[in-house]
């Protein structure tokens, strides 16, 4: 099965989680990150969770999923125990037109949560289109050491820089070289960092 990969704007926007474990949690924290406007369908909750609702960083319904609890969604995330629900949720979810993730269960979702990670506006997704989540971590890990935190700080004079140059340079080509630079630029002074770093442990 392919998949498309996207990277969403979430702000302000409803997400409906169901369910109040850890797998909900894990969840739900993705979701503040992205500042989507996020709702929890449990009767129990973890303490993250609980904290949460305490200040109001996400609504909750404190009861067992019924059927009109999604509202109008753009995500559902259904990540009970039990399969009943599970594929209460899946239908409601698709009856409404709302993209489902059914968790361990890449069958009935209509999205994959990939393994990801940020320094600041570089954000990395992997996916093995649910073949091995385990792989997906994995790979994330290493991706995760070789891009470190300087690219948060990269990313940061590169969008000064983009704004400075878009609104000085007219012309198409000449843009695209200044930015070509830009980038290079950032590369060699990492490359000289390294080998900095590594004459220093030879000392």
């Amino acid at each position: 099965m392919g998949y498309y990969p996207i990277f969403l704007d979430l702000r302000g926007r409803r997400c409906v989680v169901v369910g109040g474990g850890k797998v909900a949690e894990r969840k739900v924290r993705t979701l503040l990150r992205a500042q989507a406007s996020v709702r929890v369908i449990s009767p129990e909750l973890t303490p993250r969770l609980a904290q949460w609702a305490a200040s109001r960083k996400i609504s909750v319904a404190r009861h067992g999923y019924r059927k009109g609890d999604l509202g109008q969604p753009l995500l559902v995330f259904a990540a009970t125990n039990d399969p009943v629900v599970q594929q209460a949720v899946r239908e409601d979810a698709d009856a409404l037109g709302a993209l489902v993730n059914v968790a361990d269960d890449r069958e009935h979702s209509t999205f994959l949560v990939p393994a990801s990670f940020a320094q600041g506006d570089l954000q990395v997704a992997i996916s093995t289109s649910g073949a091995s989540p385990a792989l997906a971590r994995s790979l994330r890990q290493r991706l995760q050491a070789l891009l470190g935190r300087e690219y948060k700080a990269h990313l940061s004079f590169l969008r000064e820089a983009r704004r400075e140059v878009l609104s000085s340079v007219p012309e198409q080509k000449e843009r695209a070289r200044v930015f070509r630079k830009l980038v290079a630029s950032l590369k060699e002074i990492k490359r000289q960092k390294a080998k900095s770093k590594n004459q220093k442990s030879k000392i």
